[in-house]
């Protein structure tokens, strides 16, 4: 607990947060009855809204406001403004320790960053705010994170929303770029393209390793494929 305490201190909310890429939002340009099987198949409690562009938040869906408004109006009845509260904003470099009290002041639990510019890079809750001072805290919703699965001899399937650090630790490898936390934000920029639904585009990161982009929702990446080439690692040793 003690060592939690003192991680916490110094730490920003980008250290913490689910970057944008990574987060399930809905469009309110999309009317609320055809995001409604989405937002009650997804497991999370609060959804943010977005009009057209992903910057522009303008609202935060509650499920069990949800759940209680279909109780009185029927589901066939709801639109968004039955169901969203204001948004809360938080710059990503706030400190934790600040957020967690302007969260706890303002009794919101999920809270939108935002970069110098005002663009949404990623979303904090409470409970990734709380767990960097006592561990993970399990809830009815959360299970053990696979973040990767080996298919065949060396070829595995990564999740997008594995960290950067943890990938480099798991394949020893060395990747880094400026602002870009998990892989799908690393493959995304590399290729500096979104990739169609069923196209296929491949990033060599070196020493005999390809990522291939797989599954795609929207714009965002879920999967990868990665590949590891052993005769030319074994070339690239030598080297």
């Amino acid at each position: 607990m003690l060592e939690g305490i003192l991680d916490f201190q110094g730490k920003t909310a980008r250290e913490v947060m689910v970057p944008r890429t990574d987060a399930f939002m809905v469009d309110r340009e999309v009317s609320f009855q055809d995001n409604l099987d989405e937002i009650l198949r997804e497991p999370y409690s609060r959804i943010p809204v977005y009009q057209r562009d992903k910057d522009k938040i303008v609202g935060i869906i509650h499920i069990r406001t949800v759940l209680r408004k279909a109780k009185q109006k029927g589901f066939d009845n709801l639109d968004y403004k039955d169901v969203m509260t204001e948004p809360l904003f938080a710059p990503e470099t706030a400190e934790l320790g600040d957020l967690l009290m302007e969260m706890q002041q303002t009794q919101r639990q999920l809270a939108i960053l935002t970069d110098e510019y005002g663009g949404v890079t990623g979303l904090a809750t409470i409970e990734d705010l709380v767990e960097e001072i006592v561990g993970d805290i399990d809830d009815e919703v959360d299970h053990t994170e696979i973040l990767f699965n080996q298919i065949a001899p060396n070829k595995y399937i990564i999740y997008g929303k594995m960290p950067l650090d943890d990938f480099n630790e798991q394949f020893g490898t060395n990747l880094q770029m400026e602002d870009v936390d998990t892989i799908a934000g690393y493959v995304i920029n590399t290729l500096k393209v979104i990739p169609a639904k069923e196209e296929k585009l491949t990033v060599d990161i070196g020493d005999g390793m390809t990522l291939t982009t797989r599954r795609m929702k929207g714009s965002r990446l879920l999967t990868v494929l990665l590949t590891i080439d052993e005769s030319k690692k074994e070339e690239d040793s030598e080297d």
